[in-house]
């Protein structure tokens, strides 16, 4: 009994394995762009949902700790806000820092509102709607300037990028935090699981997470888009699953 129900473990593991190694065979290589803009409220009710997801949380703790260490204090900017939580939780682990939250959904700006206001921090963290290719700040009058899982919507991201480095003082600094589309196979078949299996029904519809990994930069592909941006002292670093672009204006 023993030895058959270790063999039919071992028969399971294998298929298993033969499967998670068809699914990554067929993944898609090349870049597909994505919608730069969430104005469905389903599909903006179901982000919201999977942001407070312990693994979103996560992510974006490994943000806001490397963020913090940037800047501590002065005027920071969220580009690609959405519904506002890394926004909220860079004010608190950086009390000297005010926060603006920018993003081209009404939907994610109306939540990201709601929740600040419940957070009570509606003096440090301000949202507005605005086009990150037009950031609405003055040259030189930033000090930090965050953005995460939003890079691959930019529709044209040189712009935002000569952006970024226009609206930082010098010395100023910056960490776009994104996926990489050539992550490795334990996090592609990651993200294939919860786009098939346990996202919001709203989000299997249009296709995501995983559109937003086919939508996605490699490393290489980021560090060419830096390279012929205005920004200076950028390095592009790795994870399994993300990427960042990050440094300090000269």
């Amino acid at each position: 009994m023993k030895t058959t129900k270790l063999a039919l473990l071992a028969g399971a593991a294998t298929a298993l394995a033969t499967a998670g190694t068809r699914i990554y065979a067929q993944r898609t290589r090349e870049r597909v762009p994505s919608p730069e803009g969430i104005d469905d409220p389903a599909i903006a009710a179901a982000f919201n949902r999977i942001a407070r997801w312990p693994q979103m949380r996560l992510l974006r703790g490994y943000v806001v700790k490397r963020a913090a260490r940037m800047v501590t204090r002065g005027e920071a900017v969220d580009l690609g806000c959405g519904p506002g939580y890394l926004a909220i939780e860079l004010a608190r682990a950086a009390p000297a820092l005010h926060v603006t939250g920018v993003d081209l959904s009404d939907e994610m700006v109306a939540e990201a509102q709601r929740l600040v206001a419940e957070a009570g921090l509606g003096s440090r963290v301000t949202f507005r709607k605005g086009d990150v290719q037009r950031i609405p700040f003055p040259d030189a009058s930033l000090d930090l300037v965050v953005s995460t899982l939003s890079l691959h919507h930019w529709s044209d991201p040189l712009p935002v990028l000569d952006e970024v480095a226009r609206v930082l003082r010098p010395g100023g600094s910056f960490l776009i935090f994104d996926l990489r589309r050539d992550m490795s196979p334990p996090a592609y078949l990651l993200i294939w699981f919860a786009t098939h299996i346990v996202v919001p029904v709203a989000l299997k519809q249009a296709g995501e997470p995983m559109g937003s990994r086919n939508a996605a930069y490699t490393p290489e592909e980021a560090a060419e888009l830096a390279r012929e941006s205005h920004l200076t002292g950028w390095q592009v670093t790795r994870g399994p699953l993300w990427l960042t672009i990050e440094g300090r204006i000269k």
